[in-house]
């Protein structure tokens, strides 16, 4: 009666395990030898030295050969289906993918991160940390139960075992790169060498950056030559945060510190913005606590669009691409769309401000 309970925990730890992904089909670092080899003759050594640790009361055997009984089942299925039988879906950006452990899922055309849960990546070996970007055409297995995936845009994905799918509750995929791409044609916007990066949080910098231009002061501030007190401001910012701190725009978080790359909070840039305006959180126009809301009175943004930020919790870049494209039609305390003031002061022309207004957003 011993020899029993012995071969099912040993059975259950190798299915357990990452046997799953060991033994599926494709190229895995995992080998399929080194699993029936090497790992189920170590993983068998382990399971009876756990055995005779049990006791030898009846009791506890029988309650141990239900338990086994019951996930055995469960995982010969989940092993079953990693050995060969995937399906190939098709997901949208903003899509949660959650799979039971021993799933593998490839994605094969898209982008995505992992989100919850232990995963493992069996083409490298390695160990996945929480929001790390999935790499194409690599084997991903599930090491826990309800582990889950997001997918942040339209993507397609191989999966061996079971799954199942859900809108996020955050949204990861940018909404807004028509706003940027229109910015970006009037000189407002800038991305970098991995793009315009709209899915990430904006920084301090950036959004002061963002003030200046909305200002139409660029170009002074590229020309201003005077110094500031902070120590960790980058190179390409030094110019802007010594013109914002001489004009008075911003100051830093200490004497010495501007917090460059700190993230930008919600209700500082809808500061930034409404000073863009003219109006005045220290002349009493506003108050920063409620910057949020005086962005929907004054047409910066919508009130949905107030509510989704807050329940994301993140100000992104895709926030400052929309609500910056929207202050522009937006008036100022004289009455005049912020674009028209732009044109005046040379920052873009009249022409290139019909071209995106034709665009309709």
């Amino acid at each position: 009666m011993r020899k029993q309970p012995i071969a099912w925990i040993a059975l259950l730890l190798f299915l357990g395990g990452t046997a799953a992904g060991a033994l599926s089909t494709g190229d895995s670092l995992i080998s399929r030898s080194y699993v029936t080899g090497t790992y189920l003759k170590t993983i068998s050594q382990k399971a009876k030295a756990v055995v005779g640790e049990l006791g030898e009361t009846r009791a506890k055997i029988a309650g141990l050969e239900t338990q086994i009984s019951t996930v055995k089942d469960k995982m010969e299925t989940r092993v079953a289906a990693s050995l060969g039988r995937s399906v190939e879906t098709k997901l949208q950006g903003g899509s949660v993918i959650t799979v039971p452990e021993g799933t593998e899922v490839i994605l094969t055309r898209g982008k995505g991160m992992t989100r919850k849960g232990t995963w493992l990546n069996l083409s490298t070996g390695k160990h996945v940390s929480t929001q790390q970007v999935l790499t194409e055409n690599q084997r991903y297995l599930s090491a826990d139960d309800a582990a889950e995936l997001t997918i942040t845009e339209d993507s397609v994905l191989k999966i061996f075992g079971s799954y199942q799918t859900g809108a996020s509750t955050v949204e990861t995929g940018a909404r807004y790169t028509d706003y940027a791409d229109a910015l970006h044609s009037l000189g407002l916007f800038q991305g970098s060498l991995k793009g315009y990066e709209l899915t990430r949080p904006a920084t301090r910098a950036e959004g002061l950056v963002m003030l200046v231009r909305l200002l139409g002061e660029e170009g002074k501030a590229k020309a201003f030559r005077g110094t500031h007190p902070f120590t960790d401001v980058p190179a390409w910012a030094n110019a802007y945060v010594a013109y914002a701190y001489e004009k008075g725009y911003t100051s830093g978080i200490s004497k010495t510190q501007f917090g460059s790359t700190m993230q930008l909070r919600y209700l500082d840039y809808m500061t930034f913005l409404l000073r863009a305006l003219g109006f005045s959180d220290r002349g009493g126009d506003f108050a920063w606590s409620s910057a949020d809301q005086a962005a929907v009175d004054h047409g910066i943004q919508t009130a949905a669009e107030r509510e989704q930020i807050k329940k994301q919790g993140r100000f992104l870049r895709d926030h400052v691409a929309y609500t910056s494209y929207r202050t522009l039609f937006a008036k100022d305390q004289e009455g005049r769309r912020l674009c028209d003031v732009l044109v005046q002061r040379g920052v873009f022309t009249a022409k290139q401000l019909e071209s995106v207004e034709q665009k309709g957003l």
